[in-house]
């Protein structure tokens, strides 16, 4: 008598999708000394290579989905940070006990938010200009603490407690006076280039 497979095979996460974010994070690991025109050579290279993986079926996993996702979350374009914050729904989704899924999710918004020049809404987003580092602006009221737990995500006087230690870490001064949404409107306006 001829064996008969299971009708439910164990799905395991892809080891590639797995290793392309670790190579994601270690490009950035000295933030004090990135040469990001090298990095981002090297992050279109890694978006090529997981949308190829997508389209041929590598992605079947709440954990695979998750590394595509920090993948395209650190891409240029609004477009590419979409489909990190799609991908990271799908993951949070399939693995809803997953704290750094949801943690993804809301990181992957605030990012949408801050792209389009709007207020980010849980507080995971920063940027710097020549003056230093600043906890780009949150929008009043969007979302509490209590929202900010349930997706993995610290409260925002937190947050905003620990810029020193966040600017420290990447080499930079705390901005004595961060700008505001409409300040950050207005220099793009002026230069007519936003950074994402």
């Amino acid at each position: 008598m001829a064996a008969v497979a299971p009708a439910h095979a164990q799905v395991t996460d892809n080891p590639e999708l797995a290793s392309i974010p670790r190579d994601d994070q270690l490009a950035r690991a000295d933030a004090a000394n990135i040469d990001w025109s090298v990095v981002a050579r090297e992050d279109a290279e890694r978006r090529a290579r997981v949308i190829a993986l997508m389209r041929g079926g590598a992605m079947r996993t709440a954990r695979d989905h998750y590394h595509a996702a920090m993948v395209f979350q650190h891409g240029s374009t609004l477009e590419d940070i979409r489909t990190a914050h799609a991908l990271s729904s799908l993951a949070a989704t399939l693995a809803p006990d997953e704290a750094g899924y949801r943690w993804l999710v809301a990181a992957s918004w605030d990012r949408i938010m801050t792209t389009q020049l709007q207020p980010q809404w849980y507080g995971t987003q920063f940027r710097s200009d020549e003056a230093g580092l600043f906890l780009y602006p949150v929008a009043d009221g969007a979302v509490g603490d209590p929202e900010r737990a349930r997706m993995g995500v610290p409260p925002l006087a937190e947050i905003r407690a620990r810029i020193g230690e966040t600017a420290a870490a990447m080499g930079q001064p705390v901005h004595p006076a961060p700008p505001t949404i409409e300040q950050l409107r207005r220099a793009q306006h002026m230069t007519g280039s936003v950074t994402p």
